[in-house]
């Protein structure tokens, strides 16, 4: 991705933002500092694949005060709720683990962001001649820096120093690295619909991950309508399966009985769209 197309990006993610959808997929708590939510990053996701070598993200700073931010690779776990957590060193290692760490460079490693400036971050791949086949997986980490102001005040009591105990958050993104023809195949089970909406499970086979957008239609006794939708739902190796919630919203007038859901998982990468599940449930 060049400059121009990687701020062009860039300006429709902020301008998506401003209507009130974040365009950032990130594992960021509800409790955290509106400093980190401020940051926007895009992509949000980055393979390396084929004969790809180099790429480029782009960071901006949504809020009105600057912030800094220093990045990092972290290792990461998906639970089978679709949960991204990290490692840390009381986890077990897991032989089936592939990190992609050593794989990429990039730089800088820490950024100072003046309010609405976009800073471009350069990614190279390195993979050694000998590298297994496989699909290798870190999270590039954005972690915010509280500037001294909010570490440190004046305590009015005692006129000494404060310190404050202030928890870092961050922004993450998957970069992953595929080396050989690796291949995978997804199926949806265990469909079941209630008051909430449509749950199932992605089941996983092969040795690459499954990644796509899901689209939820309902039939009933006129033609099929869209009712629900959830976009960038990934099943990174080596997990099996994960389980996946869909919240239903139907057109006005449209009642979800007599006739039959249907949910479809397409494959959204390299700019094109490839069903790669579906499945049916009928509903009394």
């Amino acid at each position: 991705m060049n400059i121009k197309t990687l701020l062009f990006a860039l300006f429709m993610a902020v301008a998506i933002f401003v209507n009130g959808d974040s365009a950032l997929a990130a594992d960021t708590p509800a409790s955290a500092p509106s400093s980190i939510q401020d940051l926007l990053v895009t992509p949000t996701r980055v393979v390396f694949e084929g004969s790809m070598q180099t790429t480029e993200l782009a960071l901006v700073n949504r809020s009105e005060k600057p912030h800094t931010y220093a990045l990092s690779f972290v290792q990461c776990r998906m639970s089978d709720a679709g949960e991204i957590k990290e490692i840390d060193a009381t986890d077990p290692p897991d032989p089936q683990d592939r990190f992609a760490d050593s794989l990429v460079r990039f730089s800088p490693r820490r950024v100072i962001l003046e309010p609405r400036q976009v800073q471009v971050v350069r990614m190279m791949l390195r993979k050694p001649s000998t590298l297994a086949e496989g699909e290798y997986r870190s999270h590039l980490s954005f972690r915010l820096i509280p500037s001294t102001e909010e570490a440190v005040k004046p305590d009015s009591v005692s006129r000494g120093i404060q310190i404050k105990l202030i928890p870092i958050y961050g922004v993450t993104i998957p970069v992953i690295v595929r080396q050989g023809s690796l291949k995978a195949t997804t199926r949806l089970s265990d469909l079941r619909f209630d008051a909430k909406g449509l749950h199932f499970t992605i089941e996983r086979e092969g040795s690459r991950s499954a990644y796509g957008d899901f689209v939820v239609q309902w039939k009933g006794k006129g033609k099929a309508v869209s009712v629900g939708a959830l976009n960038g739902v990934a099943v990174y190796t080596p997990n099996k399966k994960r389980s996946v919630f869909i919240s239903l919203s139907p057109p006005k007038g449209i009642e979800l009985r007599g006739g039959e859901l249907s949910v479809r998982y397409i494959n959204t990468e390299n700019s094109s769209e490839q069903l790669i599940a579906e499945g049916k449930i009928a509903v009394p």
